[in-house]
């Protein structure tokens, strides 16, 4: 019998995409400026300039977005101000402010400007999506969930992906279990958390490893040093790194 205030945006959702056109758009671009849009059914935030290292938003798997920050001065300011949350952790936010609809916010990107969509919760359609779970359970075709649409949201869907996901299970079983006697269990877990960020696509330096980490960037070049003696990881060129691919 009392009002419930439910608001059409999710609050930390909208700060998130605001702050990180701030944070990252490119200045260079003379005569542009952040765009904020408000339609009947969604929000449009976009900001000039595209990805730091040439890719394509849409192309990635959204929770695996590496974090490149393109001005160091602007994130340090918001960072301080207690406006940015662990680094790399944004589009998760975003997409767990949006967990229990149908509707899923649109990443886009080119060389020329960022944009994110919204979907206005008031008029978006609750998700229905029920799985069932059993030993017949395989991933086909009408199994498979897009990742624009559709957004799993309890711990047995998750725990089903990880468990299909064999490039992470095989890190997790063969890698990290080779590592037990150089690292200790913390350190493992992060670890493993940096390898299910970056993969062995993306390249990462010291400083990601230390604020992933939450430890100095002296003791992160330590744990990079013997992860490359261990030849987990690989040295692309000074002060860039990648894990090691290995045939499993």
């Amino acid at each position: 019998m009392k009002r419930e205030e439910n608001s059409d945006y999710p609050y930390k959702a909208v700060r998130e995409v605001l702050v990180n056109a701030l944070i990252h758009r490119d200045y260079q671009i003379i005569g542009t400026e952040v765009h904020v849009d408000i339609f009947d059914n969604r929000l449009e935030i976009v900001s000039p300039g595209g990805m730091m290292n040439g890719s394509r938003i849409q192309d990635l798997d959204l929770r695996h977005v590496p974090s490149i920050r393109r001005n160091e001065i602007v994130s340090d300011i918001f960072s301080r101000l207690h406006l940015m949350e662990r680094r790399g952790s944004g589009i998760g936010r975003i997409l767990n402010s949006y967990t229990d609809f149908y509707e899923q916010p649109v990443f886009e990107s080119n060389e020329y400007f960022f944009m994110v969509s919204l979907p206005n919760r008031g008029v978006a359609h609750p998700s229905q999506m029920e799985l069932q779970f059993d030993e017949d359970t395989t991933f086909g075709e009408k199994t498979q969930l897009s990742a624009e649409k559709t957004q799993l949201s309890t711990s047995k869907a998750q725990q089903f992906a990880g468990i299909n996901d064999w490039e992470l299970k095989y890190f997790h079983d063969v890698i990290i279990k080779e590592l037990e006697k150089t690292f200790r269990s913390g350190t493992l877990e992060k670890i493993e958390e940096l390898f299910s960020k970056y993969r062995y696509t993306y390249s990462f330096n010291r400083r990601n490893v230390a604020e992933l980490f939450e430890i100095t960037e002296n003791r992160a070049s330590s744990i990079i040093k013997m992860c490359v003696e261990k030849g987990v990881m690989v040295k692309q060129r000074n002060g860039v790194y990648n894990f090691t691919p290995h045939n499993g």
